[in-house]
């Protein structure tokens, strides 16, 4: 029934304006809420004056990042019930989902992916034409950022760093990709704010929370032992 003191401390960010945001929080502390209610910021352009919810299909489009094939399985499952009776157009783009088309592409509104996944799909997708849905990304959701200090992190840097790119082209100026918005969050982290410069996050689209956001506090103890030769013992 309520948001958690994390996201209303995030809301005003996430849902009444469009900056980029890195939000650095606990395991466990509720960031799932804030891609969602970025999410429905996005929609709610679809809105008419008369409050009606008239979506356009494939115009907005949404691409969520996770690194684990798990995560984006998880996430659609979940997005699929929960937005599924909006008519928004969920896909999931991992290695066990080979079997998309152009024209689903096209079509959905909220894609779900590895970096790994969108990475070989938008270098191929350069040769046979098949970019088409690049101009129509207006937001992109980075779970698990930290994981760019991990050695797989090189092709979540590649992704973010083609859509960037290709969002400063002249010939999208009028498209949603020239506005593109990324929401990024991560674990606890100690350099929020080079990403942050990274992604072009204002000041006030950097949040940070500490161990003290944990639904499930930890205890850390250090055991003494005696010296040993062999330093497994």
């Amino acid at each position: 029934r309520y948001f958690n003191s994390l996201q209303s401390e995030c809301f005003p960010v996430c849902f009444l304006s469009d900056v980029n945001m890195v939000v650095s929080a606990p395991t466990g502390s509720g960031k799932t809420v804030l891609f969602e209610l970025c999410i429905l910021r996005l929609l709610s352009r679809f809105l008419t004056t008369d409050w009606r919810f008239n979506l356009l299909k494939g115009t907005q489009k949404t691409i969520y990042i996770a690194p684990m094939k798990a995560l984006v399985q998880e996430k659609m499952r979940d997005w699929k019930v929960k937005l599924g009776s909006l008519g928004i157009n969920c896909l999931e783009m991992t290695g066990d989902s080979e079997f998309f088309n152009k024209k689903a592409i096209h079509d959905s509104d909220l894609i779900l992916t590895t970096p790994e996944k969108f990475d070989s799909m938008s270098r191929h997708g350069v040769r046979d034409g098949g970019l088409g849905f690049f101009s129509d990304i207006a937001l992109v959701l980075i779970d698990e950022v930290h994981l760019l200090n991990d050695p797989r992190g090189a092709a979540l840097e590649a992704v973010v760093s083609r859509i960037k790119m290709l969002s400063r082209l002249g010939n999208m100026k009028s498209a949603p990709l020239a506005n593109v918005r990324f929401i990024a969050v991560s674990a606890t982290i100690s350099n929020a704010e080079d990403i942050a410069e990274w992604l072009l996050a204002p000041p006030e689209g950097i949040k940070r929370f500490g161990e003290e956001m944990r639904p499930v506090k930890l205890t850390t103890k250090v055991l003494g032992y005696a010296p040993a030769k062999n330093d497994f013992l």
